[in-house]
């Protein structure tokens, strides 16, 4: 009840200073020096990667900085308590999620360790140590981070499935619900997950059932061509392959947002005899196989989909088997062609870099 409470008033809070904010700047804004051709509104810079491979700047005003907090502190507010140690294993560097991830956190109540993406200062063993020595109870990070954390685990003698470690919430990649439970089993904990975008790092949030919910009470979401395509926010292109619910099509939750299913980026989708064929549909078939563990890399070449997955003990599958068996599933349930290599998670890192 005390984080309830917590978090509401946070929120009126917020909302009070950005009614008075929006006042403020909508008169400054008219008056304001732009000689040097940025909006004297906008507080928060960024960079994103476009399709070919260069960075783009990015920038967030205030209010959509503040409102994109406020979405994710009521959505993580369900699952996280002011009883949670909370590490951050997401980009900071001219990105919006890391810092906004922190900021959730803290007004949630809950305690942060805010470890990034490098690896320099705090390298994935050493963060092992630390979720033993403050008795971490929940991650924020990616799916392919959490599965390489807890395979990393296992090869140096520990039980991530015996670790304090009790909610996993991924950012950062499209990821299924068969993948998300099995990093969840691999941990032994709850897996959540939300979306956002380079520009929007709050785009949906989940539901207690597990969909992801756009928040349209301030976002205009479209899909460019039909119910499955590129993602437009406010009219412009994001790059990301989703699928959108219609407005009539309702969630078990009782919503009335519409669900968001995210697919990747349109550069990793192939078009298949019944349209767009995403990686993330290739992730589906992939966990249809249990004996796999909850990595997964999947790249387009030439019109065709290279697969790499991993299992646990190679010796003990017949990994030429299950990669026929793999290939051939996603060629009759998808119709498009795919390379799929299986190796030990030990071998992981080699075979994906």
């Amino acid at each position: 009840m005390t984080t309830t409470t917590s978090i509401a008033t946070h929120y009126e809070q917020f909302l009070e200073l950005l009614s008075r904010d929006t006042r403020d700047t909508r008169d400054a804004a008219q008056t304001a020096d732009t000689a040097d051709g940025r909006d004297a509104v906008s507080a928060r810079y960024g960079e994103r990667v476009d399709p070919s491979g260069g960075s783009q700047p990015i920038v967030m005003t205030r209010d959509e900085w503040i409102l994109n907090q406020i979405d994710l502190t009521l959505a993580l507010g369900r699952l996280l308590t002011e009883d949670d140690v909370v590490v951050s294993a997401v980009p900071y560097e001219l990105s919006f999620i890391g810092a906004e991830v922190d900021r959730v956190i803290e007004m949630i109540g809950a305690s942060v360790i805010s470890v990034g993406t490098s690896g320099t200062i705090c390298p994935m063993p050493r963060l092992l140590g630390l979720i033993e020595q403050y008795e971490v109870t929940a991650l924020v990070c990616s799916p392919s981070f959490a599965a390489e954390l807890a395979s990393l685990a296992v090869s140096l003698g520990r039980r991530p499935e015996d670790s304090t470690i009790r909610m996993i919430i991924c950012v950062g990649e499209a990821c299924s619900t068969e993948r998300l439970d099995r990093i969840g089993a691999a941990w032994a904990a709850r897996t959540s997950a939300l979306y956002g975008t380079p520009s929007t790092p709050t785009v949906a949030v989940a539901c207690d059932h597990g969909a992801l919910h756009l928040c349209d009470h301030r976002l205009r979401a479209e899909v460019r061509g039909g119910p499955r395509g590129e993602l437009l926010l406010d009219g412009s292109p994001t790059g990301e392959l989703v699928e959108l619910w219609p407005a009539d099509r309702r969630c078990d939750c009782g919503s009335a947002s519409r669900v968001l299913v995210p697919l990747g980026s349109t550069a990793s989708a192939v078009r298949g005899p019944d349209g767009l064929v995403s990686a993330l549909d290739v992730e589906r078939i992939v966990f249809g196989h249990r004996r796999l563990a909850p990595h997964f890399a999947c790249s387009v070449r030439g019109g065709t989909f290279h697969v790499t997955c991993a299992v646990t003990d190679p010796r003990a599958v017949d990994t030429g088997a299950m990669r026929r068996a793999i290939r051939s599933g996603i060629g009759e349930a998808l119709g498009v062609e795919a390379e799929v290599t299986v190796v030990g998670v030990q071998d992981w890192s080699t075979a994906t870099s």
